[in-house]
């Protein structure tokens, strides 16, 4: 008897490993992706995340927010040493220098689709985003997706209360300044202007809007030994015009990146140069009419304007230590499912992001979206449609991140009446070249 009762019990015991290692099999694998975005555009991210699970059994995407896109950028490089990277991870424009010098720890989105057998053509992305991401070989180092650029949103109750025309913007930075002047003086709004983002369209975005250089070797796209340059008068007026710009409150600085928002959203500042992916949480969220408007201009600039230059984000896959192939093709599939027109042209019309793929430009074109939502439809005309010159195809430097943040405190000084606008910019370019030849030594290793 005993030993049948021994006999069932390793029976069973056999039974329950091997349902255990049938249900390990049916376990789908899990894809960690890690964002950079917040309101809407988190929700909405979160939410494709959601959809992509529910379409299939195999993948379990989870998508997390680990703080504004320099937070995560740190938090990413930390989780790479220990050897546990997120599968994707949404990196801004600025980080893209640095994902390209860590070699070791990205696999090109290109490869990726190889390595899962699916089908991937560089050239379905819009020509600025594929510019901006890309290689001399036409392949893609990531995917493109949340694809912005910088505009000018306006309230037009403001205007009206001004005594100034709703339905003609500022088109130049003069224009610009004599409304928000306008604005204050007739006490409109609390704040004429203010903008987000500051180095990214007070340098960045101002450098290609007038066909300048930010630095040598096409604005470091050509090579490592490049130098900043952003030494043209003109960046320096720009400096110059919000310090002036201050003193009546027809400027308001926010800060360094999206906080201004809040201060346009609210009704305090009238005008805002802002990502044109904040269109569709101002369609949810602000309570006034507004519009959109191509970020202005200085008219003694040579041949301008010119246009804007992509921003926002694109998807990069990481690589990582006893990372399957099985958890490659999950990240694939992912990224097939967001490339996707339905996914595409949703996103475009939910948060104000352009569409990133040549597909869903062309669905929402034919179904008249761009007619019916003019608003929506400055971003490309002054990304993809824009007069295109040598400097306005984007720039590639390691470390810009932290090269952003010299920028940044050193205008902040300029702006506090510690330093001249001139000494703002040449500080700034000797910050960010000491760290650009710091970054060379690091690179790839």
């Amino acid at each position: 008897m005993k030993r049948i009762h021994k006999a069932l019990a390793v029976a069973m015991m056999s039974v329950s490993l091997i349902s255990g290692a049938a249900f390990a099999q049916n376990k789908p694998v899990e894809i960690q992706m890690w964002m950079g975005l917040t309101g809407l555009a988190g929700e909405t991210m979160s939410k494709y995340g959601e959809e992509f699970n529910k379409m299939q059994s195999d993948y379990k995407v989870v998508v997390s927010f680990k703080g504004q896109y320099p937070e995560q950028r740190a938090a990413a490089v930390a989780a790479f040493r220990a050897g546990n990277p997120p599968h994707i991870m949404q990196m801004f424009d600025a980080g893209s220098g640095d994902m390209m010098g860590a070699s070791k720890a990205i696999v090109p989105v290109s490869e990726v689709f190889k390595r899962a057998g699916l089908a991937f053509n560089p050239a379905d992305f819009i020509a600025p985003a594929r510019g901006y991401y890309g290689l001399k070989d036409g392949s893609l180092l990531s995917m493109p997706f949340n694809v912005s650029t910088a505009v000018l949103f306006y309230n037009k109750d403001a205007f009206k209360k001004a005594g100034l025309d709703a339905n003609k913007p500022p088109a130049t930075w003069p224009e610009l300044v004599a409304a928000a002047q306008k604005i204050r003086s007739t006490n409109a709004a609390g704040c004429g202007f203010t903008t987000t983002w500051l180095a990214w369209i007070q340098l960045e975005q101002l450098g290609s809007r007038h066909n300048l250089t930010v630095g040598t070797q096409s604005n470091g796209r050509g090579g490592l030994n490049a130098e900043l340059n952003f030494n043209n008068p003109l960046y320096v007026k720009q400096v110059q015009t919000l310090v002036d710009m201050q003193k009546d409150k027809a400027f308001v600085y926010n800060g360094r990146s999206n906080d201004a928002s809040a201060a346009f959203q609210s009704g305090e500042c009238a005008m805002i140069t802002q990502s044109s992916g904040a269109y569709g949480g101002y369609i949810r969220d602000a309570k006034f009419d507004w519009a959109v408007a191509p970020l202005p201009y200085w008219p003694e600039a040579k041949g301008g304007p010119y246009a804007t230059t992509v921003g926002g984000a694109s998807l990069w896959v990481f690589n990582a230590p006893n990372r399957s192939a099985n958890e490659f093709k999950g990240a694939a599939k992912f990224l097939e499912y967001l490339k996707s027109t339905p996914v595409m042209t949703d996103w475009a019309k939910t948060t104000g992001f352009l569409p990133a793929t040549n597909a869903a430009f062309k669905y929402l074109t034919d179904e008249g979206y761009y007619a019916q939502n003019p608003r929506a439809a400055v971003a490309i005309g002054s990304l993809a449609n824009g007069k295109q010159g040598e400097n306005t195809g984007g720039y590639r430097f390691g470390r810009w991140t932290e090269i952003r943040d010299f920028y940044h405190e050193e205008v902040e000084k300029s702006l506090q009446g510690k330093q001249s606008a001139k000494d703002a910019i040449e500080n700034s370019i000797k910050r960010g070249n000491a760290a650009l030849r710091s970054f060379e030594k690091t690179a790839s290793q």
